[in-house]
């Protein structure tokens, strides 16, 4: 009984850590910049992969053609991959009327995000690619200006931004809207320490010469997804610290939420698949302190039904781990506008630890399903 005290106090010691150097990166962030106006804009290609989007794609394409950003320094080339439904068509519809310069592909067999991705970044004429999704449904009308005004004043090699869930009633959109908030903090705060090793393709830039000097994504193109973070470890092989993060809310992407548990199920299999093949190591770590730390919940609920004299020990390793991602999450949902949102934590804690152990162990040998194909 001792031994498994020793433990847990190991574990609670390491996670609070863990987060203590995510809440010290993420206070080092920038949350305001000066425009270099000696440098010229760059001109910027944004890069869409879509299949059987219809519902979505024209809100998307939408939000980027009413951007405030000069039409002529931007274009929008959009791969449709093998969509059975009528997105090509729509979007075709809605870029002949932009006056926006694009290029619309259709594939005839699905291939997948990266090589759709990668054919798209091979004919496009800009300097910065941003990489999207269809299913994107708001964008800060300054969005598309402030990557331009950040690559212009501070060149990074790739630059990280936030992702976020359009509000919606119901406990599986809280669940995400909580989780990502988490998400949002760790990433965020441990690219403040040039320790970068999260990120999401859905709002993701970078410079097209540095994608093609990292071999663009070919060493990982046998997987189907992790486009962005395995993009980003060859990036980083460049230049660690050209990795950055700016809390800007003009930056923050917004999606719709999952309404399904079981594509929520298999999106979050898909995404906590992705570690087993990261050759950061942090990434690896970041798994199994966060599954540690949450079976602290385990353990004491298990020490409440036997009884046993470890339960007051237990219960302040619980109490530290809530203190610490409080602290965290705070951070965060500050950032993101959703300092209401941040009661969830308490219900999320008591749950996160079901949940982790459920989709860890499952990601380990089960290939989900992600727009009627199985991964790899």
């Amino acid at each position: 009984m001792l031994i498994e005290l020793y433990i847990f106090a190991f574990i609670s010691i390491v996670y609070g850590i863990f987060i203590t150097l995510a809440i010290i990166g993420f206070n080092k962030l920038k949350r305001s910049f000066k425009k270099n106006k000696i440098t010229e804009p760059s001109f910027v290609s944004i890069v869409i992969s879509a299949r059987n989007e219809s519902s979505n794609i024209t809100e998307c394409l939408e939000q980027i053609i009413k951007q405030n950003f000069p039409k002529e320094l931007f274009e929008i080339i959009v791969v449709d991959d093998a969509s059975i439904d009528n997105t090509y068509e729509i979007a075709h519809e809605l870029l002949l009327k932009s006056n926006i310069s694009f290029e619309i592909i259709r594939q005839n067999k699905h291939h997948g995000k990266k090589i759709n991705l990668a054919l798209a970044i091979k004919i496009s004429k800009g300097e910065i690619i941003i990489t999207t999704d269809a299913d994107i449904c708001y964008r800060h009308p300054d969005w598309l200006l402030t990557i331009s005004d950040y690559f212009g004043s501070y060149s990074p090699n790739m630059l990280v931004m936030p992702v976020d869930y359009q509000s919606q009633s119901g406990l599986l959109e809280k669940f995400q809207i909580i989780e990502n908030i988490a998400l949002t903090g760790i990433t965020a705060g441990y690219s403040g320490l040039k320790k970068s090793f999260m990120c999401n393709g859905a709002n993701l830039a970078f410079k097209k010469a540095v994608f093609e000097a990292s071999n663009g994504y070919h060493s990982h193109l046998h997987l189907s997804s992790g486009e962005d973070v395995f993009l980003m470890e060859d990036i980083k092989k460049i230049n660690a610290s050209s990795v950055h993060y700016v809390l800007r809310r003009e930056l923050i992407v917004k999606t719709k939420p999952l309404h399904s548990w079981k594509d929520f199920f298999h999106q979050r299999v898909r995404w906590a698949s992705k570690a087993k093949n990261n050759t950061n190591n942090l990434n690896l770590f970041a798994g199994f302190i966060i599954i540690g730390a949450n079976l602290l919940f385990l353990a004491l609920f298990v020490a409440i039904l036997k009884k046993s004299v470890i339960i007051p020990y237990l219960s302040i390793f619980v109490i530290t781990k809530f203190v610490f991602d409080f602290l965290l999450l705070f951070l965060a949902s500050d950032f993101l506008g959703r300092i209401k949102s941040i009661w969830w934590i308490i219900p999320f804690e008591c749950l996160y630890w079901i949940y982790a152990l459920i989709i860890g162990t499952t990601s380990l040998f089960y290939k989900p399903y992600w727009k009627e194909k199985k991964i790899n």
